[in-house]
């Protein structure tokens, strides 16, 4: 029986704990380490060479996808499932288009868990149908530019155009433009509609 190597990268300790108990229930997993956050989660995986990494999404500084990115770029052969609260479109996407080889909620159940470290470790993707509609729905979905986010994260932010104007040093034409486009790729009706599409996707951060 080969026994699978298993890593935790979370920035909650009892959520650390709680993955190190369930691998340990299983005589086919190995846990191997742990890591407190994105920051320096690439040198953790090379030092410790699991066979299956499971990353959190919602981590303070430096993120998952983030981390998913570096870790990909220091091994590419790196088999790594996020394991998060995390549903929105824009995650989703994000995580699988850089090369996560799984995505699991925390909410769901231990073996469902096990069954996406163990599918993982034999080389096959495991995404469940919920998190393959949304993929597909975003992979389908209009792109939006950087210019068009950082426009969106200001209207957000309550800003005029004017203020976004000044802000973004364009002019106001120009906001006007980005702003109804935006609306058109989001099918939102005015700016509080577009704003709400936005952080159901995930292209801006929830307001405060």
């Amino acid at each position: 029986m080969k026994v699978i190597r298993v890593a935790v990268i979370d920035d909650h300790s009892v959520v650390r704990m709680g993955l190190k108990f369930t691998v340990r229930l299983f005589k086919d997993l190995e846990f191997v380490g742990e890591h407190g956050g994105g920051e320096g989660a690439a040198e953790f995986v090379a030092r410790v060479k699991p066979d299956v990494t499971l990353l959190d999404i919602r981590m303070p500084g430096k993120d998952g996808i983030a981390a998913l990115g570096e870790i990909l770029a220091a091994d590419p052969d790196a088999k790594v499932v996020m394991l998060t609260t995390s549903g929105t479109d824009e995650d989703i996407y994000r995580s699988l288009e850089i090369g996560a080889r799984g995505y699991v909620f925390k909410t769901e159940a231990a073996d469902d868990i096990v069954a996406a470290i163990r599918a993982v470790a034999a080389g096959e993707r495991y995404i469940p149908e919920p998190v393959r509609v949304i993929y597909e729905r975003r992979a389908a979905a209009p792109t939006f530019s950087d210019k068009e986010i950082e426009t969106l994260r200001l209207a957000a932010a309550g800003r005029t155009n004017r203020e976004i104007a000044e802000e973004l040093e364009v002019s106001e034409i120009t906001v006007k433009v980005r702003i109804s486009g935006v609306f058109a790729k989001l099918g939102a009706r005015d700016r509080v509609d577009a704003v709400n599409r936005a952080v159901e996707r995930g292209l801006i951060p929830p307001r405060a």
